[in-house]
């Protein structure tokens, strides 16, 4: 069978540069954890440095997920019925919610006052909402797909492409109206779903711009973007406006062949659910066994990094070896 021009940009979309973008954000991901998992434990200060490289990170590293997330999306919901396509999500989402929350628990009681935020007996038994930690993106990306589902499957046709543009600067709009009723359960999703669907006029709207000009002047509005952000205000415009911005000149940026490298970030990019999921617990232990040795930051970054890199690669093949990945929500 023939597919779809959706289905055929999504796939062709894939192939140059979805993944390499996923692999450099999931090392972002890793690199920020350690980074941020340093400081709490007294290994870097707090000082003007961490908190650059911190606002330099997160300025735009989850919304590039919700973003890509996007990209994939009305291709996969349109092949099914809406009903089966909801249930899809919710196993692909909810089930690495509910078990990385209790395998989080268990590994913080057993460690102790080793971890820079230790459980007791009853944390053990904690609800998996609202969503702790990195967790959340599970979560805000469950309500935001939930939403997408009643956009995108009803209908014989997909939605044009302009529709979707519309719908993602109007969540913007909406979601920068002030006084809204969010709370800790729908904040995060409500913030990222301009992004995401932004991620959906993306694959509709035809090949990335290529070429190494193009890809200069992604990197030259990049810089700019990020340098200005230092003195903006915080507010939820500026997050959305800053963050849609430096994604779509990340992807552009990885649109390029990059040889050996481009395909470790693939695979990387391939890899980056169980690594989202399982690197925290690598750079932690890692973190507990360098403090019997060194306090070196240098060693604590690198080492955690890897760490949060190779260690969740290394149980997804495990597991693969004798069962579903998808049992440890893979």
């Amino acid at each position: 069978m023939t597919p779809s021009p959706l289905t055929r940009s999504a796939q062709a979309g894939r192939v140059l540069w979805l993944d390499k973008a996923k692999g450099l954000a999931i090392v972002l991901v890793v690199f920020g954890h350690a980074w941020l998992g340093a400081q709490a434990a007294g290994v870097l200060p707090a000082d003007k440095v961490f908190h650059t490289v911190e606002k330099l990170i997160y300025s735009f590293h989850m919304p590039l997920f919700f973003l890509l997330s996007g990209v994939t999306f009305e291709a996969s919901a349109r092949r099914r019925p809406l009903l089966r396509a909801a249930r899809d999500k919710a196993l692909r989402l909810l089930w690495p919610l509910l078990l990385w929350t209790y395998i989080f628990a268990g590994f913080r009681y057993l460690a102790g006052g080793a971890v820079n935020s230790p459980e007791t007996l009853s944390d053990l038994f904690t609800s998996p909402l609202p969503p702790r930690d990195h967790l959340w993106f599970l979560w805000a990306l469950f309500l935001i797909q939930m939403l997408g589902l009643l956009i995108a499957v009803p209908g014989v046709r997909p939605r044009p492409a302009w529709v979707w543009l519309a719908l993602a600067l109007g969540a913007m709009a909406i979601v920068s109206l002030p006084g809204l009723p969010l709370g800790p359960l729908t904040v995060n999703a409500a913030l990222h779903l301009g992004i995401f669907l932004l991620g959906i006029w993306l694959a509709r709207a035809g090949p990335l711009p290529t070429g190494v000009p193009v890809r200069l002047k992604a990197l030259t509005v990049f810089v700019i973007v990020q340098i200005i952000s230092f003195g903006l205000p915080e507010n939820v415009v500026a997050f959305q406006v800053i963050a849609a911005v430096l994604s779509l000149c990340f992807v552009v940026m990885l649109n390029a062949p990059l040889g050996v490298l481009g395909r470790v970030l693939v695979r990387l990019g391939q890899l980056s659910m169980p690594i989202y999921l399982a690197h925290t617990l690598f750079t932690a232990a890692t973190r507990i066994v360098l403090f019997k040795i060194t306090d070196d930051p240098t060693l604590h970054l690198m080492l955690g990094t890897c760490a949060g890199l190779i260690g969740p690669v290394v149980l997804y093949y495990a597991v693969r070896a004798v069962a579903s990945p998808r049992l440890l929500g893979f």
